[in-house]
C-alpha cells in the first residue's frame, strides 16, 4: 500500500510540474537541498528549473500515466510513462510536430514529505529514434 502522501507528490510532480510547467512547485515538493542525480552529475533545485524552461520550450501537450509505484521505508519508486509533442530545439532536429513515447523510472528519495533526492532513467534515446535523429534498422531493438 502506497502512502497517500507520497502518490499525491508523485502525482504533482508529473501534473503540475511536467504537463504545466509549475516552477514554483520544486520548491513546494523538494527539500532545500534537494539533489537530482543525472548521469551528468549532481544537480539542484535551480537545475531542475532551468532543465523545465528547456522543455517546455521543446515538447508540448504531454500526457503523463504512472504505471506503477513501489514504496520501500522513505522512497518511492514510479514507472512512467509519457507522450508528448515535439516543436523543435533538441540537437537541432527539426520539428514536424511529431507525437513521441517517453518511458522511465523515477526513485524519489523523502526527508519528512518533501523530496531529498531523486534518480531517473528514461528512454530517451527512443524519443531521438522517433525524431529521426538516429538511423533506422542500425540495430535491434528488443
Amino acid at each position: 500500500m502506497i502512502s497517500g502522501d507520497k502518490r499525491l507528490l508523485a502525482e504533482r510532480w508529473f501534473s503540475e510540474y511536467f504537463t504545466e510547467g509549475n516552477l514554483d512547485v520544486i520548491d513546494e515538493l523538494t527539500t532545500e537541498g534537494f539533489i537530482y542525480h543525472s548521469r551528468n552529475g549532481e544537480n539542484s533545485r535551480r537545475s531542475m528549473v532551468d532543465f523545465m524552461k528547456w522543455y517546455r520550450s521543446v515538447f508540448h501537450d504531454d500526457v503523463w500515466v504512472l504505471d506503477d509505484l513501489i514504496e520501500q521505508g522513505n522512497k518511492l519508486v514510479v514507472r512512467y510513462t509519457g507522450w508528448m509533442t515535439y516543436k523543435g530545439g533538441w540537437f537541432d532536429i527539426p520539428s514536424e510536430n511529431q507525437r513521441v513515447k517517453e518511458t522511465g523510472i523515477m526513485i524519489f528519495t523523502f526527508e519528512g514529505s518533501k523530496v531529498k533526492e531523486m534518480w531517473c532513467e528514461n528512454s530517451d534515446a527512443g524519443i531521438l529514434y522517433d525524431l529521426g535523429a538516429l538511423k533506422k534498422n542500425t540495430h535491434e531493438v528488443f
